[in-house]
């Protein structure tokens, strides 16, 4: 038996990334069932894909050798099995609307495959898998929550409190055209986030967030809660959190470090890429 993302993946000769999103946006059904990634395709399943498979594959793009170069020049870790990137901000994991190039364009050239996400305005530590068992391996990993995930964040602000943890269940919600994650506690999804300060300025403070849960935009959703919004995070801070003079204007989120297990423990070089 395979996985359902991997026998997408062999049977529509797709990359990981798409197979994961198609299977995320719910366009998969399994005997007319929505099923998750994990899901172990068995001898008779009536599988139905409810998307255009040519449309979405036109939108993989041929990367050229100046831009892999590049691309590759993020590599902070890499073994036989994987390797784990320093993913600038603005660019987005998985293409959509509106994206030009995502890291899924270079892994689809690498024959690589991806193994989770950060937002596109998030940066920091993303890491990819070079083969089928690693990105097995890696994703159950993250699904189990035995790799731990480590973050981060400027906030306006001083918190009062210099550890505490946040535990605020959340749901997307659209918003007119705009789809947005908001506190929901009767439909919302257990999320919950670790948080400890690290340093004070005069207006913002440096936080430490470790994410138990991994839902979308966890992180920001939780610290907007707790009256400390993400500086230039204007989806959930709103004009009051822009700050030109800090990090050029861009999201204060920082994937700082990925520890897989004892012996791989993956840190950013530049952990204090927000202070000026």
């Amino acid at each position: 038996m395979s996985r359902l993302d991997k026998y997408l993946c062999k049977k529509y000769d797709i990359s990981f990334g798409l197979a994961q999103k198609l299977i995320r946006e719910k366009q998969v059904r399994v005997n007319g069932n929505k099923v998750d990634a994990s899901y172990k395709v068995a001898d008779g399943d009536n599988i139905e894909i409810f998307a255009d498979i040519n449309k979405r594959t036109k939108k993989e793009r041929t990367i050229s050798k100046t831009k892999m170069e590049k691309f590759l020049s993020r590599i902070i870790y890499e073994d036989e099995d994987m390797v784990a990137i320093d993913k600038p901000s603005g660019l987005a994991t998985q293409g959509g609307s509106g994206i030009d190039i995502s890291v899924d364009d270079f892994v689809r050239e690498k024959k690589w495959q991806l193994v989770h996400r950060l937002d596109k305005d998030t940066s920091g530590v993303l890491l990819i898998a070079k083969n089928n068992k690693a990105a097995e391996l890696l994703t159950d990993g993250f699904r189990n929550k035995t790799i731990q995930k480590t973050y981060l964040a400027l906030v306006a602000g001083l918190p009062r409190r210099s550890e505490g943890i946040i535990s605020i269940p959340l749901r997307k919600k659209l918003l007119g055209k705009n789809e947005k994650v908001l506190p929901d506690y009767e439909l919302g999804k257990e999320a919950v986030t670790k948080y400890k300060l690290l340093e004070s300025f005069s207006d913002h403070s440096l936080l430490e967030l470790s994410p138990i849960t991994g839902r979308t935009h966890q992180l920001r959703v939780h610290c907007k809660e707790i009256g400390h919004p993400i500086i230039n995070d204007v989806k959930y801070g709103g004009k009051a959190v822009i700050r030109r003079d800090i990090n050029k204007g861009k999201l204060c989120l920082h994937s700082y470090q990925i520890k897989v297990n004892d012996l791989i423990n993956i840190v950013t070089k530049n952990n204090n890429a927000f202070i000026k």
